[in-house]
């Protein structure tokens, strides 16, 4: 069943209110799990971006780098 993006935040809403505890904590779960996806999605994004501007052969040069230049207390 499709529903229209500004009609599913209230009916989301709605049904979260009806929810008991036991569901709420499931929901939270999938939530975190969809967030986790997203998250090693753009990650990946990222390491290939780095890789193709070969930045990943050049980590230990580049942390050398910003050391140098942020020295720590």
């Amino acid at each position: 069943m499709s529903v229209e993006p500004e009609k599913l935040k209230p009916l989301l809403h709605e049904k979260i209110e009806h929810m008991n505890g036991r569901q709420l904590s499931l929901l939270n779960r999938v939530l975190l799990q969809v967030e986790a996806e997203e998250l090693a999605d753009r990650l990946g994004e990222a390491f290939d971006k780095d890789g193709k501007q070969d930045n990943l052969r050049r980590i230990s040069e580049l942390v050398k780098q910003v050391r140098a230049e942020n020295r720590y207390a």
